[in-house]
């Protein structure tokens, strides 16, 4: 595998922490599912992804870089709880998803940190409070709502392209797996974006992984943690609602009251 073809799998692992830690801010959202399968499900892609990057960048050295306790932990987990069950694993007991959620994001760190002449220099991991089908079950974000909020969002996203503009056909590169069986010029990788700041990220991110190793390119997508504060931070005032849209004023007076919060937040000055 080359250094985005790794990458991906790190990213896999990094978007099952994003996933913990949306379960530990919004729980009781999705109290109707069942939270701990979730949550081992997410451990699951997680330990089975940082050990495909591990075993790849170090075949037969398994023994020797489990001398980090953190990295044997790691191996641990995968090889007898997650690839297989084994009589004689112990699970771990956690006081709660946080401390869970930490775990893995110091152990995906070590992986990073010990793979590193291996993976692209450009790589970040850019912890976000986010999973895509959570997301949607919290709040009750159906097929047709999220078709409307994607039309109000990009209002020319199904207009047709003019018989008059040159255009030529491509296969979907959906997956990195597959680039050893596929002609990289018969394909092209799409960039989406998603019903909020987090998972445009993460959309972006698996996007421009997928261009890197179908092009040979290094893009990388990073997230503004102080755009995403602030974009948190109007959520909560009611200002945007929870796909990122903003709130319309209903009257005149709705608008100054609107004005006066924004002011008060510091996004609009005084002589606004």
């Amino acid at each position: 595998m080359n250094k985005w073809e790794l990458a991906r799998y790190i990213i896999d692992g990094k978007k099952s922490v994003d996933t913990v830690l949306f379960l530990v801010e919004n729980g009781s959202k999705v109290s109707n599912i069942d939270i701990r399968q979730e949550v081992n499900d997410a451990k699951q892609k997680f330990y089975v992804s940082i050990c495909v990057v591990m075993d790849k960048c170090f075949p037969r050295k398994k023994k020797t870089i489990c001398s980090n306790l953190i990295i044997s932990a790691i191996y641990y987990e995968r090889d007898k709880n997650f690839a297989h069950k084994d009589d004689n694993y112990t699970a771990k007991e956690y006081a709660s998803l946080q401390e869970i959620a930490d775990e893995m994001i110091e152990q995906i760190r070590a992986v990073k940190e010990l793979c590193s002449e291996f993976l692209p220099q450009e790589l970040s991991l850019d912890f976000v409070a986010f999973d895509s089908k959570l997301f949607r079950i919290a709040n009750g974000i159906t097929k047709d709502i999220e078709e409307e909020v994607l039309n109000i969002k990009h209002p020319g996203r199904n207009r047709a392209i003019p018989t008059d503009v040159p255009t030529k056909e491509y296969k979907i590169f959906y997956d990195t797996e597959d680039i050893k069986k596929i002609d990289p010029k018969e394909y092209a990788a799409i960039l989406q974006t998603g019903l909020c700041m987090e998972e445009t990220m993460q959309h972006l991110q698996d996007g421009v992984i997928r261009i890197n190793v179908l092009y040979g390119t290094d893009i990388w997508v990073s997230i503004n943690f102080d755009a995403l504060k602030e974009i948190i931070r109007m959520r909560e005032l009611g200002l945007l609602d929870i796909c990122d849209i903003p709130y319309v004023p209903k009257n005149k007076k709705d608008e100054k009251r609107i004005v006066e919060v924004m002011k008060k937040e510091g996004l609009l000055d005084d002589q606004t």
